[in-house]
């Protein structure tokens, strides 16, 4: 026995007991802050419930995930976190986890959806893992938000889904291609052989300027499910935009009125015709679009000399002659 600071006995066993419970409390706290620490550094969401569902544990992830602090989760429902249309069926398959607790996903070959404080519902993964302290089992819920990654699948998915369609559409097309060259070759041989007969004559004319812009057609068609580079010739656009005057005529239908204000003296041009006609029935198919009551479309057509102040602007147009097409609508 010691006397203490008072003169009254103490006794040793007694103090290293009060020293030893002083340290196991502080290697407890130091435990608790640990795995602390190691929860809130996790990249996933993770939430501790007991079976009846009610929470006991959540990390940082997951207070960021669903936009609730840990003190506004711990002692509520699970179910608060799941979408209303589903929280039935999620009680129900809570309470089968807890006859046979094991270490598995959760909803396989479900789309498992959580709800944010806002209402808002996102795409998740769940894994499941248990702890067991005698009678008392806490379930574990490794929650990750997987909707970029969803995201990304489904635009996959689509892009090979279009890629698989522009081959499709690509051999079509090359066989419209064909089937024109023949059509096109058996009206050359008719045409020849009528001379004295205007009618039929006239007749296989028309067959032949449909044959030719069903052929543009198709070569845009195939340009582009092809990924055809470009093919630069010398062409005349004025003689090119009259040729197409028919087809942009029934591209915007009887309500708007289409007017080509060809410039004199415009000569050749050097571009692949394809990718202008592309080009001219883009142009003209957004105009229709803006004018659904109807209106009127001008093209016009020039030749211009850019001075050194228009090439500084406007690059990469180099000082010289230049061809302007101009659409205009109302």
């Amino acid at each position: 026995m010691n006397p203490d600071l008072e003169g009254k006995p103490t006794s040793r066993d007694s103090s290293h007991r009060d020293v030893g419970d002083q340290e196991k409390m502080s290697d407890n706290r130091l435990a608790a802050a640990q795995f602390r620490a190691l929860l809130d550094s996790a990249s996933q969401g993770m939430i501790g419930v007991d079976c009846e569902g009610t929470i006991h544990l959540v990390n940082r992830k997951a207070e960021e995930m669903f936009g609730y602090t840990d003190r506004e989760l711990l002692g509520q429902s699970i179910e608060v976190l799941v979408p209303a249309v589903v929280r039935q069926i999620h009680v129900e398959e809570r309470e089968k986890y807890f006859e046979s607790p094991r270490a598995r996903p959760m909803g396989l070959g479900m789309e498992l959806k959580g709800r944010r404080r806002d209402g808002s519902e996102f795409r998740v993964e769940i894994s499941l893992n248990h702890v067991q302290d005698g009678d008392e089992v806490m379930a574990l819920s490794l929650i990750a938000d997987v909707t970029e990654r969803v995201e990304m699948e489904e635009h996959a998915r689509k892009a090979h889904k279009m890629d698989a369609v522009s081959r499709l559409a690509g051999r079509v097309a090359d066989e419209f291609t064909n089937l024109l060259s023949l059509i096109s070759g058996s009206n050359s041989v008719a045409l020849a052989r009528c001379q004295d007969d205007a009618l039929l004559r006239s007749s296989l004319e028309e067959i032949s300027k449909a044959t030719d812009r069903a052929a543009i057609l198709a070569r845009q068609f195939s340009v582009f499910t092809h990924g055809q580079i470009a093919q630069p010739a010398w062409f005349d656009p004025n003689q090119r935009l009259s040729q197409m005057r028919g087809m942009l005529g029934q591209l915007l239908g009887e309500n708007i009125e289409l007017e080509l204000a060809l410039g004199e003296d415009v000569g050749e041009i050097l571009a692949d015709p394809l990718q202008v006609d592309q080009v001219i029935v883009n142009l003209v198919r957004n105009a229709r679009d803006a004018m659904p009551d109807g209106g009127r479309l001008t093209i016009e057509t020039a030749a211009l000399e850019a001075d050194e102040t228009y090439a500084h602007w406007y690059l990469p147009v180099s000082p010289g002659p230049c061809f302007m097409l101009a659409v205009t609508d109302t």
